[in-house]
């Protein structure tokens, strides 16, 4: 059987300050309500009051930018999209829009357009950690792994102890069957975060190749150490995601095979 290493993506988180000027905003007590409705969820409720301030003609790029959150909430892309650029066009020089705009096109996988605007945005903010690391997940989904490599070895050098990186190098190296550098990052990325299930349930999955590569190579012993230690690290995963439909998919695989 087959097994595929995944990131759990994407969990968007926005950069742009909106929340913290909401009560300064020019367009009052209306854009307040809006966030607060958006904090509870109530995307639509949000995204009728920002209309209402458009209307009124009180758009700022902070409403524009609050109404592409909503309707990504929505998974509504076209209307996510659309609002994020109006926001950059009323403020372009803004590094966390840029970001912001990125993770839309990430989380409904428009890779093209990730990695064609990441070639702009790359030289320009050269130390910004969430353009290089959208840039080097496109890469790594359109199959330039090595290019996405070369991307998360730079973007280290900045961002020594960044997790995201760290699990997206395990997750090359390990589609590159490199499984003892994919055991390195991961181990990594378990030693600064051990309380993401996405890191030691992919760790489950290098050491269940190391041990099936081991039984192939007549190393039972190693073999058996590896396997030990996928399923304490697949049990990890569990306890922290037991709802996780790849995580119980790979806790019954690794769980059923005997141990030596």
């Amino acid at each position: 059987m087959k097994t595929y290493i995944s990131i759990f993506l994407l969990s968007l988180y926005f950069t742009t300050s909106v929340f913290s000027q909401e009560q300064s905003s020019p367009a009052g007590s209306s854009y307040f309500q809006a966030v607060e409705e958006y904090k509870l969820r109530n995307y639509p409720k949000s995204i009728e009051l920002l209309k209402t301030l458009l209307v009124e003609g009180k758009a700022t790029y902070e409403s524009y930018a609050l109404l592409s959150y909503n309707y990504d909430k929505l998974n509504d892309f076209d209307n996510a999209y659309s609002a994020i650029q109006e926001a950059r066009k009323r403020k372009p020089d803004d590094e966390s829009l840029v970001t912001d705009m990125l993770g839309i096109l990430a989380r409904h996988k428009k890779w093209k357009a990730v990695i064609e605007l990441c070639e702009k945005f790359v030289p320009q903010y050269t130390t910004n950690g969430e353009i290089r690391y959208f840039y080097a997940l496109a890469l790594a989904q359109r199959g330039a792994d090595k290019v996405a490599l070369s991307q998360i070895e730079k973007a280290k050098a900045n961002h020594p102890n960044d997790v995201r990186f760290l699990e997206l190098e395990g997750k090359i190296y390990f589609a590159l069957k490199n499984f003892d550098k994919a055991d390195v990052s991961l181990r990594w990325a378990s030693s600064i975060n051990d309380k993401s299930a996405s890191v030691w349930n992919n760790l489950a999955l290098v050491q269940e190749a190391l041990y099936l590569q081991n039984i192939k190579l007549g190393k039972k012993k190693d073999a058996a150490t590896y396997l030990e230690e996928a399923k304490l690290c697949i049990q990890r995963a569990e306890n922290l995601d037991s709802n996780h439909t790849s995580i119980k998919e790979n806790s019954r695989r690794i769980s059923a095979i005997p141990s030596a």
